[in-house]
């Protein structure tokens, strides 16, 4: 008889949330992939369509060339006159004759400038066409692209979810109140206390109050609003309101403003002013709107709706860098 096979150990409640904490961190990068090539795809859309304008208008200029050709062309077969001898035997005298002359030497002036200019058209178009077709081309590969990569990131969330549902229910909101606080009055109005004690520039205190007015609404990856958002799709929104443009990626996101310079996270925290954007992991794949207080406002991964979180609660290691979207 044979003996049966022992079953694997349950895996414990740290060693479940360490693996909870490694896929947040791997989804959030991913989701950051998959923004940056959600943008590309659209510059690369948009690039296609001019391309093809263009090709258009070439095809327009090049058909013009031609029948402005075929027009010459059959000008001149109709008219005998047009030619030496014919000017020879047509004119009435000497200055005539060499009128007649120089008026053959412009027309075939005239005629190889048309020519010049159809055989310019016609490499125009040819060139307009090809840049088009590879324009196009490339679009329809990176939405390919785009479509497996969709794919990716729904079985990672899936897996998420999966794992997440091991837990209890106590120990689940337990594990997701470290990603983001519930909206919570007294932390709200600390926050709000704290934040009216400061000089914010007008732009920035915009953003907070737009990303401070999102609390509470889903996560969802890909997404900038107005019923959900991802990390970026927040920050990026939460300045638009305020006029200014950031790229829908947290890692394009980096790029812009004046960085802050900090050894822990001890150390950032007095530095930071309601507005500045904080940037998680390597590569970065996650960012959030310091609101003041120590607080952020973050969208962090699917089922945890937009909440406070609080910095000190996060280790440096993990922390790439902050940024002033505005200065003071």
């Amino acid at each position: 008889m044979a003996l049966a096979t022992p079953a694997a150990p349950k895996p414990t409640l740290a060693q479940v949330q360490s693996q909870l904490s490694t896929l947040v961190r791997k989804n959030s990068q991913l989701v950051d992939a998959f923004n940056k090539a959600q943008t590309d795809v659209t510059a690369k859309k948009k690039a296609a369509a001019d391309d093809q304008v263009v090709a258009g208008l070439a095809e327009t200029a090049f058909q013009q060339a031609r029948d402005a050709v075929s027009a010459t062309v059959a000008a001149q077969y109709e008219s005998g006159s047009f030619s030496s001898a014919g000017a020879l035997l047509t004119s009435q005298n000497g200055q005539s004759y060499l009128d007649q002359l120089n008026t053959l030497s412009m027309i075939s002036e005239h005629n190889a400038g048309v020519a010049s200019a159809l055989d310019a058209a016609r490499n125009a178009a040819v060139v307009a066409t090809h840049n088009a077709k590879t324009a196009l081309a490339d679009a329809q590969r990176r939405v390919a692209a785009l479509v497996k990569q969709k794919q990716n990131l729904d079985g990672q969330f899936a897996k998420y979810t999966a794992l997440l549902n091991t837990l209890t229910a106590e120990q689940q909101r337990a594990y997701t109140n470290t990603l983001a606080a519930p909206v919570n009055a007294a932390t709200i109005a600390l926050t709000q206390a704290t934040v009216a004690m400061m000089h914010i520039p007008g732009a920035a205190k915009k953003a907070v109050d737009f990303a401070t007015a999102q609390i509470g609404k889903p996560y969802s990856y890909g997404a900038a609003g107005p019923d959900a958002y991802d990390c970026s799709g927040l920050t990026m929104a939460a300045y638009a309101s305020a006029g200014i443009s950031l790229p829908h990626s947290a890692a394009g996101q980096y790029g812009y403003g004046q960085h802050i310079s900090f050894n822990t996270v001890s150390d950032l925290i007095p530095k930071l002013l309601p507005g500045d954007l904080i940037f998680y992991y390597s590569p970065i794949g996650h960012v959030v709107i310091y609101v003041g207080g120590g607080q952020a406002i973050s969208a962090s991964t699917e089922g945890v709706p937009i909440g406070y979180i609080d910095l000190n609660n996060w280790d440096a290691s993990q922390i790439t860098g902050a940024t002033r979207i505005v200065s003071s």
